[in-house]
């Protein structure tokens, strides 16, 4: 039954996906169709994988969009058609996830949700789960300051469509930001899980960092959408 109705879905062109769901698959859905209606190409950051959902839950969200498009090009509008045919987003684009998998770092922001070895995750089974989703995958396991290299090597001559920021804390955050900062475009998704974290304190975790990030940067950042309970995405809207 499954497979008949997945059949029908592709057949009629539908993205499985709900624009008034709050959570992060609704987020994704969001972001995803954000990227997939403007034609903008570029990959897939996140900073903080825990445990893979998020990661997994964009790479299925991508598929449903890029089924989409592969479906536009059947459509009997030939205007369609070659809009399909030209979109950038023909091209593979790659996954990329960074974290310790130790947990959290030591750190000094005094919120005991955020302690040092909170959310300890496996890397191998998240390295499993991510790579059997016939999608390009890169995991890099360590400190972001450590693996950013890597990252970077991976990343030379692309562009990034969405950042996923689920480091939680300032400090981590910061360097987020400043990694990722020359790969950004006029188009980028920049998503905050713990925005509003801290009782949405502006001198404290994510709030403070994009704060000093909009400030010291040269692009144009403005709210997008809130998801979940504190969570809040950004858009890069221009360069100054």
């Amino acid at each position: 039954m499954k497979k008949i109705l997945k059949h029908l879905l592709e057949k009629y062109k539908f993205v499985r996906g709900d624009l008034n769901l709050h959570n992060r698959t609704g987020m994704l859905h969001k972001c995803w169709g954000h990227i997939f209606s403007n034609h903008l190409y570029g990959d897939y950051v996140e900073f903080g994988v825990y445990k893979g959902d998020t990661l997994a839950q964009s790479v299925l969200q991508y598929q449903q969009f890029k089924t989409w498009l592969e479906n536009q090009k059947k459509e009997k509008e030939k205007w369609r058609n070659k809009v399909a045919l030209g979109s950038p987003l023909n091209k593979k684009i790659f996954f990329h996830g960074l974290d310790t998998f130790q947990g959290m770092p030591e750190n000094n922001e005094k919120f005991f949700v955020f302690d040092k070895g909170n959310f300890k995750a496996s890397f191998d089974d998240v390295y499993k789960r991510l790579n059997s989703l016939d999608e390009k995958v890169f995991l890099y396991k360590g400190l972001f300051t450590e693996t950013a290299k890597q990252l970077k090597n991976n990343l030379s001559n692309r562009k990034v469509s969405i950042v996923n920021i689920d480091c939680d804390i300032y400090s981590s955050t910061v360097e987020s930001l400043s990694i990722i900062n020359d790969y950004l475009q006029v188009g980028s998704i920049i998503l905050l899980d713990d925005y509003n974290s801290f009782n949405a304190d502006n001198n404290k975790g994510q709030r403070k960092a994009i704060s000093e990030f909009k400030n010291n940067s040269n692009w144009v950042i403005e709210p997008f959408f809130s998801y979940m309970f504190s969570g809040q995405s950004f858009l890069i809207c221009g360069k100054r």
